[in-house]
């Protein structure tokens, strides 16, 4: 028998679908985690950060009110200094709001640019989820199938190759 194949190790594919059965899982809990992470994202920029910088521009509007009522009583009141640090207050507060319109200004930007700049990105890993969905179990399928055939294949060779096995013609005819 020449024409025999040699089986030495059914083990090391064994193996290998294992380790890409486990690729497989973890690259798709990953791109999981990509897109939820992208949503979350999503939604902190357009909806929690724009919110959160709303509130702060009101809270900085109702100090530049009370720096402007403490400018405007200093002034009545004809005290230099106290008119100075009031100026200096409300120049302040102005500078805070501006600050913060210039945050609403880039929250809003990014916000409207989110998915433009992002979702191409993300869009990329569609192909790599798609070669985990299904290419990949295909060839999962294909290894467990080459894993039977050789099984089956070392388990016929060793049969044939073990001399204290009686083939099954003689047994029929001792009997």
């Amino acid at each position: 028998m020449a024409d025999q194949a040699k089986v030495a190790s059914i083990d090391s594919l064994e193996s290998f679908r294992n380790s890409l059965v486990i690729f497989m899982e973890r690259v798709s809990k990953s791109i999981d985690e990509v897109g939820d992470t992208v949503r979350r994202t999503r939604h902190w920029v357009q909806d929690e950060q724009y919110n959160y910088w709303i509130s702060e521009k009101r809270r900085r509007e109702r100090k530049l009110e009370q720096a402007e009522q403490e400018l405007y009583s200093s002034r009545l009141s004809t005290l230099q200094d106290a008119s100075t640090e009031a100026q200096m207050n409300v120049r302040r507060a102005n500078r805070a709001i501006e600050e913060v319109e210039e945050k609403i200004r880039l929250i809003k930007k990014w916000g409207r640019d989110y998915d433009s700049i992002v979702e191409p990105l993300a869009r990329k890993l569609d192909a790599l989820q798609d070669l985990v969905t299904t290419k990949y179990p295909k060839a999962v399928n294909y290894l467990v199938r080459t894993i039977e055939t050789l099984e089956s294949y070392a388990q016929v060779s060793l049969q044939s190759n073990d001399p204290t096995e009686t083939p099954k013609s003689e047994t029929k005819n001792k009997s």
